[in-house]
């Protein structure tokens, strides 16, 4: 089963997120701040795909992105913001999704990111 690190610190996006992966047969791992997210990261917890929310309440989730990018180099990242990615976003690991967005059409996004890692 793919497993799924959530990186959001709004308590009811995560819990929609989470409820549309689980019906993708996706496990979740829920990180509401940047460092726990560094943490698990740094661990050796089996990773398919990254979400990554940029408005982070100790850090911005870009500096997660650059964790995940170094420490994890074969797992895709989604960076989930309102605001529009700058242009080191280029790295085609990344892949931005516009807030608000559909969690079921996340959800299918990771689905079909997992079945490619």
């Amino acid at each position: 089963m793919p497993s799924v690190l959530l990186v959001e610190d709004e308590f009811l996006i995560r819990a929609v997120v989470v409820d549309a992966l689980g019906e993708f047969n996706i496990a979740c791992i829920e990180a509401a701040s940047g460092q726990k997210a560094i943490d698990v990261i740094n661990s050796d917890e089996l990773l398919s795909v990254v979400i990554v929310d940029i408005g982070l309440p100790d850090m911005s989730g870009e500096r997660v992105i650059e964790a995940a990018l170094a420490r994890r180099p074969e797992v895709p990242i989604i960076r989930c913001s309102g605001a529009e990615p700058g242009g080191a976003m280029s790295n085609p690991r990344i892949h931005v999704v516009a807030k608000p967005f559909s969690a079921v059409e996340l959800a299918k996004r990771v689905a079909a990111l997992a079945k490619g890692s």
